[in-house]
């Protein structure tokens, strides 16, 4: 019978995916992983301002022409 404290470890690929390397490795593995999340937020937010702008051009027509 399990204890609580023993929970499952879910293994992530992020998370392990240092275990072997040495401590600069890690540190520069990390630094790559930041400017990941960093460029993916990015492209995100640029995604999201372009679909904004895309409805807005939309319904700026549809209202201009009366909505046919």
């Amino acid at each position: 019978m399990r204890s609580r404290g023993n929970a499952k470890r879910f293994v992530s690929l992020d998370g392990d995916s240092g275990a072997f390397l040495g401590p600069e490795q890690q540190y520069l593995l990390r630094k790559r992983q930041e400017v990941e999340r960093r460029e993916a937020r990015l492209r995100r937010t640029v995604g999201g301002a372009l679909a904004a702008v895309a409805a807005a051009a939309v319904a700026g027509l549809f209202w201009a022409f009366g909505g046919m």
